[in-house]
């Protein structure tokens, strides 16, 4: 929570910094559908990030200005950690598998979704950032050993016909008091038709 607090917005504080229980609800629900193999590396690299006085939080939103802003991204990009084209596209390939899942949740359950960030990096806009240009700047601040594990995770998820994204919004709206996605889904139905 402190990494998130201590981000400071080009136009400052983000109305996000003060809504806690959101921000608590859904990084839990993110955290909680991981492997836990994937939350132990996370949690060290945050550990990490600390111990040598960086924000990782802060190193995720200025990466996905590279889609969101890129004029202001040029004159930041020095200041955060160099990512290897290696990298780079071993995170889009995870972008990429992970998009997919997300366009399977847009499928089955289009009006809960008519709720979330958009899907892809094109349909960005200064003040309106994409699941998939969100995914990549948080992926840009792992370590090479989490990137490594969440990447085994994603694989084997993928393998198995398994969804993260589905375990992540059945996490969310259960921890909001829904018992389903579909109950969800058709409470928004239903109350977008009133």
């Amino acid at each position: 929570m402190g990494f998130f607090q201590q981000v400071q917005h080009i136009e400052g504080r983000a109305s996000c910094q003060d809504d806690f229980e959101t921000f608590y609800l859904q990084r839990k629900s993110q955290f909680d559908a991981f492997d836990q193999q994937v939350q132990v590396a996370c949690l060290q690299d945050l550990k990490n990030a600390q111990k040598m006085k960086r924000n990782p939080v802060m190193e995720k939103y200025a990466y996905m200005m590279e889609y969101t802003d890129p004029d202001y991204f040029l004159t930041i990009q020095d200041q955060l950690p160099q990512v290897d084209e290696q990298k780079r596209a071993l995170i889009q390939t995870l972008c990429d598998i992970e998009v997919s899942m997300r366009e399977e949740m847009n499928q089955k359950y289009p009006y809960l979704l008519s709720q979330a960030r958009l899907t892809y990096s094109m349909q960005d806009e200064k003040d309106d950032t994409s699941f998939e240009t969100y995914l990549r700047g948080e992926l840009m601040t792992y370590s090479d050993e989490t990137l490594y594990v969440y990447g085994q995770m994603i694989l084997r998820m993928a393998q198995n016909h398994e969804n993260l994204i589905e375990k992540i919004l059945t996490n969310t709206v259960q921890a909001y008091g829904y018992d389903s996605l579909a109950e969800a889904n058709k409470f928004i139905m239903e109350s977008q038709k009133q």
